[in-house]
């Protein structure tokens, strides 16, 4: 599932994600925290509920505690699980999507890759895909991958978002932009 739904890059969530990276990677299980953050992440998007449980300004931190080591101890690991209750601890709980997309995109960066979100509308072909992630790398200097999305209404064209840059080469912004052309000679 996209990381793209929760993007934050905030310096609360940066902070608490360069610690728990750090401190993954220091007790060698940052492939598992890793897996333990998407599973996570994807949870949050699939689950109202728990968005809602987690965003709870009224529920005590002593509650969210309980129940999310309940719901998650043995399953994740422990570390992963300690940071979920440092959060709560810290009333920070209701940035956790916030922090585990922000986990996955600085891991992302720190290992030299990026993501680009792509909206075009219609597939593209493995050649149209090889030639755009090339281009893509060459500008980022990092190994991009791609994760599409189809929209239809684009008509013609796509939409590509590296970061916080975004290239925008649909066909409504190149007639928008022939059209302000004309005007202005």
């Amino acid at each position: 599932m996209s990381s793209e739904f929760f993007v934050s890059q905030s310096a609360v969530s940066i902070r608490y994600t360069s610690a728990l990276i750090d401190a993954a990677q220091d007790s060698g299980v940052l492939d598992r925290v890793e897996a333990d953050v998407q599973a996570l992440l994807d949870l949050l998007h699939a689950s109202e509920d728990l968005r809602g449980f987690v965003a709870d300004p009224m529920m005590r931190s002593e509650q969210k505690r309980a129940v999310l080591n309940n719901m998650l101890a043995g399953k994740i690991e422990d570390i992963t699980l300690r940071f979920l209750l440092l959060l709560c601890d810290n009333r920070r709980e209701r940035v956790l999507p916030e922090i585990l997309s922000d986990f996955l995109s600085v891991l992302e960066d720190r290992r030299g890759q990026a993501t680009a979100q792509v909206t075009v509308a219609a597939p593209l072909s493995s050649e149209q895909e090889t030639q755009l992630i090339a281009k893509l790398s060459t500008y980022s200097g990092k190994q991009v991958r791609l994760e599409t999305t189809i929209d239809e209404q684009l008509k013609a064209g796509f939409v590509v978002r590296l970061g916080d840059r975004v290239f925008d080469g649909t066909l409504a912004t190149q007639l928008n932009r022939l059209r302000q052309r004309l005007v202005s000679d």
